[in-house]
């Protein structure tokens, strides 16, 4: 069983920050032992096999949390799985250029991913523009935006839309061996 740590999204509410994981990874990644990190900006202490950035919304302490496990797993060289947000998190440590994309909200979206085209569920209004440094666009909507990446010498990996809110999640073979 493959441990992953997982980020979270945080919310205020009654003035107090809380944490929280969309309950469609528990089911998205129920073959895994699954280890949502809180946003109190340190990287875990127990030894993991993968780290997932999930989708949601951006927040101070989220994002520096990110960026410190981004740099642990890094180092550790451990695969690195970015979701929505966190494919963008990623490109963006790596150096790309996002833009803005509409259409992409609440609404299934036709890529080209390898050749072969897929239905995915999109819930962004960002795009990548520029994939960062060592990284491969892996696969494009129709207007040419990346809607999936990989690095050319780790394993790391993003994709921007939900395949945790999928039937059948449409992923990246590498992705995909990485969670078997």
């Amino acid at each position: 069983m493959v441990k992953i740590v997982v980020s979270q999204e945080e919310y205020i509410k009654f003035g107090k920050p809380f944490d929280a994981l969309e309950r469609n990874y528990y089911d998205f990644l129920s073959n895994h032992e699954l280890v949502p990190v809180p946003n109190i900006v340190k990287v875990p202490d127990y030894d993991y096999d993968c780290l997932l950035l999930t989708g949601g919304p951006d927040s101070p302490a989220r994002h520096k949390t990110e960026n410190l496990l981004f740099a642990h797993a890094f180092k550790k060289k451990l695969p690195i799985i970015g979701i929505c947000h966190g494919a963008f998190v990623i490109n963006d440590l790596c150096g790309g250029k996002h833009g803005r994309v509409q259409g992409h909200i609440d609404c299934d979206t036709e890529i080209t991913m390898y050749g072969k085209k897929y239905k995915v569920r999109c819930y962004h209004q960002q795009c990548i523009k520029e994939v960062g440094k060592n990284m491969t666009a892996i696969a494009h909507d129709n207007k040419g935006n990346v809607e999936a990446f990989k690095h050319d010498k780790h394993p790391i990996y993003g994709v921007v839309w939900h395949p945790e809110r999928m039937k059948n999640p449409v992923l990246p073979d590498e992705v995909k061996k990485l969670l078997d």
